[in-house]
Formats: structure tokens, sequence, C-alpha cells
């Protein structure tokens, strides 16, 4: 890992007085420009330097390797070496480092952290308190296919496979050992809507905040995965609302999560089936604080605190996209606009199926926010696409980092 200083474009000074706030991930965007609207001085660490993450951070520093997916030991021993030199009041952990072992983390205990991101363990746990989850899947003759292959530990869908025969798991699982992804398990394929709920807990009292619809795998979107998650619309409406609201405040009870923190559902003919939960800030930040008119960095800090903040009702949809792309390329031109987020840098290069930008989009129904957000992701396309190739650009204009979620 290889740590690189850049200060952002920030026109705004916080004062003095201000309190700091340190975000930690390989993807901080969507957190820190929270923070910073909040009013916080913004440090963060992240993987890629999106233009508006750069505007919104005080200094944002970049996390290089050559493997993004994979974390290593000596990612975590640098990058606590790194935060030494880094004066802070409150540590965020996102994606990637929700088990960072660092002082003033305003967030759920490492320990914590680590024993929710393990999907196999985490089900255990759910099931031994009677809470709805898939059923686990053992090897042997009669497998009740399709069934679901899943790394024990990931985020965004990355690695699921829908395994539909005998011949097919055989093959995903030997691709699994090919790619050094030894860890894994076997569970039910539900049938259903892919939600999410939001929700802030002390430890001892909860409150879900919002309801999300889950996007997932949207082929006009670009090349994905799959599972992949690439946005989402708030809120969701659904008929099963309240009995999600129960399970999520109780889930977080029963755990003893502090924070934000996200838990995913599958809606299907009997009502809702929890599928994973997130220890940290979820990729739903921008439509939850775009339908709802909070800021979510803000009720989280105070949270971790010990205070909820009062519930807040839904003012409109906002509906985020992101946009895949369909070949490998440097980028040449770019999107700005208030409706444009993770913003690449000209000269950064993108591979195939990776990321591109993302829209928000907002309306008075869930089908309007969800085609304005479409309408932006098609500009960006004939915008950032119009001059792409796969050709480097001349000098230094070239951004040597690959975009990743």
């Amino acid at each position: 890992m290889l740590s690189v200083l850049s200060r952002s474009n920030s026109t705004s000074s916080p004062s003095d007085e201000s309190l700091r706030v340190l975000v930690v991930g390989y993807n901080t965007r969507h957190i820190a420009c929270s923070a910073k609207r909040a009013g916080f001085n913004v440090e963060s660490v992240s993987h890629y330097e999106d233009s508006d993450l750069i505007k919104c951070g005080d200094v944002t520093r970049f996390i290089r390797d050559e493997f993004p997916e994979v974390i290593t030991d000596a990612d975590y021993r640098n990058l606590k070496a790194l935060v030494r030199g880094i004066s802070y009041d409150h540590a965020i952990l996102a994606t990637g480092f929700e088990t960072l072992d660092i002082p003033r983390v305003a967030g759920n205990p490492p320990s914590l952290s680590s024993f929710v991101n393990d999907k196999d363990c985490l089900r255990d746990k759910l099931e031994s308190l009677d809470y709805l989850v898939p059923q686990h899947v053992d090897l042997g003759d009669n497998l009740p296919f399709p069934i679901i292959l899943k790394p024990k530990r990931g985020a965004g869908g990355f690695r699921n496979v829908i395994v539909r025969d005998k011949q097919h798991l055989q093959r995903s699982i030997e691709q699994y050992h090919e790619n050094g992804w030894d860890n894994f398990f076997l569970q039910e394929f539900i049938h259903g809507i892919d939600a999410s709920a939001s929700v802030l807990s002390t430890g001892k009292q909860a409150l879900t905040i919002a309801i999300n619809e889950q996007l997932i795998g949207l082929k006009n979107l670009g090349p994905m995965q799959r599972f992949s998650f690439c946005g989402s619309v708030t809120p969701l409406r659904t008929s099963f609302a309240r009995e999600i609201e129960e399970i999520s405040n109780s889930i977080a009870t029963d755990l003893g999560l502090v924070g934000t923190n996200g838990i995913d559902f599958i809606i299907g003919a009997d009502g809702p089936v929890i599928i994973e939960i997130n220890p940290r800030f979820q990729a739903t930040l921008d439509t939850i604080e775009g339908a709802l008119g909070i800021n979510l960095v803000e009720a989280h800090i105070k949270s971790c605190q010990g205070e909820l903040v009062p519930r807040a009702r839904y003012s409109r949809f906002a509906c985020r996209t992101v946009y895949f792309a369909e070949h490998d390329f440097y980028v040449k031109k770019t999107c700005e606009g208030q409706n444009y987020m993770d913003i690449p840098r000209k000269g950064t290069f993108i591979e195939r199926a990776k990321p591109v930008i993302s829209a928000i989009g907002y309306g008075k129904s869930r089908d309007c926010a969800f085609n304005s957000a479409l309408h932006y992701i098609e500009t960006a396309k004939r915008y950032v696409g119009a001059e792409c190739s796969n050709s480097a650009l001349p000098g230094d204009e070239r951004v040597s980092s690959f975009k990743t979620l």
C-alpha cells in the first residue's frame, strides 16, 4: 500500500473550532461529502480520486494497491501507521476497513464488525434468535437448485453466483478455488424484491429511518455481475414496511450495533427474509438524505453518543444509479453538476464492468425519480464516452489508478 497526499479544492474554510472527522475506506465520497455538509473538518483515506471527493475533503489521502479488492494484514498495518499522524475527533470506517482498530472510532467496535461481516456466523446467530434467514445448504446429492454460492465475507454482491445444477456448481467452486476464494457457503435462493433498512442505534435503542429499494444488476446501466449493487431508491413503498422496521430495530439492539447500520432483505411472497447486515455506512446514504432531508453523518455521530435523532418524514423519492463501463478507457471528458456523484477525474483509467459515475434524480413518485436518474446517466454516457479510447493521455494528464467500488 502506498499513500499519496492530495489537498482538496474545497472553497469552504472550517473554523479552528470545527470537529475533525476522519473517513477511511475504499469508497469515502458519500460519507466525506455528508460530513462536509454538516460543517465538519473532513479528512479521508480513499482508494480513488473522484473530483467531488477532493472538493469535499479538507485533506484527502489515497490508497494505492495492485489488487484493490484484496485487503491484507500489511494493508491494515500500513494504514494504522498512516492514521497515527492524523489529528481527528471522530473516525468513521467505511467499506473494506470496518474492522480497523484505531482510536476514537464512531461506530461499531472492530470485533463486532468482524463478526457481523462473517455471513455464515451471522446467519447462525440470527437463526438462534429466531429471525427468518435463508436456509443453509450442505453439499450433497439432493441439492434444491437453484441455490446461491456466496463468499463468507464481501459486499456489493461481488462473487455471488446463482447455481442451477451440479455441473454449474462444480465449475463455480473450481473458479472460486482458482481465484483463491476458499471461504464460501451455499444457501437457498429466494425470489423477491431487494430491499434494505437503514437503522440508527445507540446499542440499546434503535430507529429505522429509511427503507430502500436496492437496484441490483440492471443491464441498462452497463455490464456487471448478476448481483452487483448499482443504485437505490428511497423510499421503498411496501406493505411489509412496519414489519421490516420492527425486525431491524430488534436486530440492532439484540446485536448491540452502534451508529448507522444497514440490514438487507429479500421481500418474498411470505414477507421479508434477512440476507445480511452492513455494520457501517451504506451506499444508500445519498438517497436517504435526498428523500428525508437529514444529514446522516451528523445523525450517526449523535447515535454513537447515545442520542437518536427525531424520526423524519419522506418529502420525495430519490434514486441514485451507477453507470458501469462498457469497455476499458481513459476518461477524456467528465460531467459536472449537482446531479452527478463519484465523478472521475480526467485521465482516470477505468476497466470494463467497473463503475464510472453516479447520478441522482428526485421526484414525487418512484418512477419519476428513477427516470430522472437514468436521464442523467444517459447524458453521462454520451459525454464521458464521447471521446473514450484505450490510449493513454499524453504527458502527466493520466491518473494512474483504477476506479473500483
